[in-house]
């Protein structure tokens, strides 16, 4: 069997590329949203803006971090992750570090959000998961799920970092020092951590001696496999449901008459909850067909939406959170494990980045549908069947993805071969330093 492997920095461990990693999400395109929302108040207050500019800025910066997430997919799989992953990193923490010198001007606010969202690709998932996926045979998905954990993480923490800041300073000081973090930390990562094995850099480096890129394009997968399709509408279907539920999980609580102190406990447990989906998933996704541990854990999420939308019991209501909090979390880890089982290895990033932008775009079309569930019906009660409609139709795609096509060492299995528990019994060729 083709090693996966190759040579290492001297004494670096495998498993140094996902503790990286996990520190570049922790200091992720997340701490835009936890910035905004922490110091939103404050920086509107100095400028005489009403909060309708913060969140303009917001949507502003979310649609270019689609756009970035695209590009570098496409980047990855033609230069590798670390060249054009340092500059982006670079842009991203830049543009954060310049709002500290803001002065009241919209625009300049709305052309610093465009250049933070510009650079926020190379702080998603996308780059630590194309090197994670090409290091690790074995184990990968239980590496892919501690590195998502750093997405989580990163809203769990990040509020306390840059709340603390404020309280010290102000919301220009609190810019300054988190963008200063976000800058420093991936970029330092990628610049001098970040590598592909030899194995895999040597034919992305002869195809581009040819004028080519390794791998199948974009255009040609979507239209030969039928898993593209099913993986992509699955991801955008749940990330919908998950997000949408996320946005309003206080005011949806508050409304009922619960107090107030629950209703931020039950959003603090789907966050907890979603930190801890992506370990557990991943270990999973090592032992059983992916589809089903995907499956199973969307029809939880789908428990979790009524029990959170229906009840009344704050005990419940925090249950359902936390199932919820399941389906938020395993998202990002099924998507990133499948597509090395279902897509040739040097299409990786681009396969990947298109379908993260999709995974954000049903983000926002989710907190976009529930808000006009709530103005058409004046009650979030009637998106129960609309959100748990849209996780079943999930799980449907999913169930339709069929065996896997790719083995644990990328190679093209046959379709006697495709266990359904997709459990290879070779040997991992990796060296486990």
């Amino acid at each position: 069997m083709t090693p996966i492997d190759s040579t290492t920095q001297p004494g670096l461990n495998r498993w140094w590329f996902v503790v990286t990693g996990f520190l570049t999400l922790l200091f992720g395109t997340t701490s835009v949203n936890v910035l905004f929302n922490i110091v939103g108040e404050p920086m509107s207050a100095e400028f005489g803006w009403d909060r309708s500019t913060i969140s303009n800025g917001l949507s502003i910066e979310t649609v270019f971090v689609g756009i970035s997430i695209v590009a570098l997919g496409f980047l990855i799989d033609r230069f590798g992750p670390r060249l054009p992953s340092v500059p982006m990193a670079l842009v991203f923490g830049i543009g954060l570090m310049a709002m500290a010198a803001l002065p009241p001007s919209k625009v300049l606010f709305y052309l610093l959000c465009v250049l933070i969202g510009a650079g926020a690709g190379a702080v998603n998932p996308v780059a630590h998961s194309t090197v994670v996926s090409a290091w690790f045979k074995d184990h990968r998905g239980l590496a892919l799920g501690i590195l998502m954990a750093g997405l989580g993480a990163c809203g769990v923490l990040m509020p306390y970092l840059a709340n603390w800041v404020l309280s010290w300073g102000n919301w220009r000081l609190t810019f300054l020092i988190v963008g200063a973090l976000c800058t420093v930390i991936p970029a330092g990562v990628y610049a001098f951590v970040t590598r592909m094995p030899e194995t895999h850099d040597a034919k992305r480096l002869a195809a581009r001696a040819q004028g080519t890129t390794a791998g199948e394009s974009l255009w040609t997968i979507a239209k030969k496999y039928r898993q593209f399709w099913l993986l992509s509408f699955s991801i955008f279907l749940v990330s919908s449901a998950t997000f949408g539920l996320m946005s309003a999980v206080v005011p949806m609580t508050t409304d009922k008459g619960v107090a107030q102190a629950a209703a931020v406990t039950a959003l603090s447990i789907l966050s907890l909850s979603s930190v801890g989906a992506r370990v557990v998933t991943g270990f999973l996704l090592d032992r059983i067909y992916a589809p089903i541990v995907a499956a199973s854990i969307f029809a939880l999420c789908g428990l979790g939406v009524y029990l959170l939308i229906s009840s009344s019991s704050p005990g419940v209501i925090i249950v359902g959170a936390a199932l919820v909090g399941l389906g938020l979390g395993a998202e990002g880890d099924v998507l990133a494990y499948m597509c090395t089982r279902y897509f040739p290895q040097h299409s990786y990033g681009r396969v990947l980045g298109f379908i993260y932008f999709l995974y954000a775009q049903g983000s926002a079309f989710g907190i976009f549908l529930l808000g006009q569930i709530f103005q058409a019906a004046g009650s979030y009660q009637t998106a129960v069947l609309p959100i748990i409609g849209l996780v079943i139709a999930a799980i449907v795609c999913l169930l339709f993805m069929g065996p896997y096509r790719y083995a644990l060492d990328h190679k093209v299995l046959k379709p006697s071969s495709s266990k359904p528990e997709g459990i290879e019994s070779e040997p991992d060729s990796v060296p486990h330093n």
